[in-house]
């Protein structure tokens, strides 16, 4: 089995011809960065300055109700376990379709199971 291989052209890069508009257009543009604070020299010396945020203050509002702070595991209490009471006996596993297995607890159960089957 072949792969199909599809001929992709090639990605055009448009290089901005170096005329005197669009160098009076860059110009422009990092006037108008290092007014707003955003040219290259500006940035590097801010974040040289910059020594992090301050660690915000996670004391209590008093206004706001208490609450518990556990996690609940598994959506809280424990299931109580499955137990074998004894009341019934399991007699033995009926097929019902191909490989659907279940359980035959009584005479009346079997009888069902093979009537299903379509052994009228």
């Amino acid at each position: 089995m072949g792969f199909i291989q599809m001929k992709l052209p090639k990605r055009i890069k448009h290089k901005i011809e170096n005329s005197r508009r669009n160098r009076e257009a860059q110009a422009n543009h990092e006037e108008w960065l290092a007014s707003q604070g955003l040219d290259t020299y500006t940035l590097k010396k801010n974040t040289r300055k910059f020594t992090g945020y301050d660690i915000p203050e996670y004391t209590p509002d008093p206004n706001q109700p208490k609450c518990g702070d556990k996690i609940p595991v598994n959506g809280g209490n424990k299931r109580e376990e499955m137990k074998y009471s004894g009341e019934r006996k399991l007699l033995g596993i009926g097929m019902m379709h191909k490989s659907n297995l279940v359980p035959v607890w009584d005479e009346e159960g079997a009888k069902e199971i093979t009537a299903m089957k379509g052994n009228k």
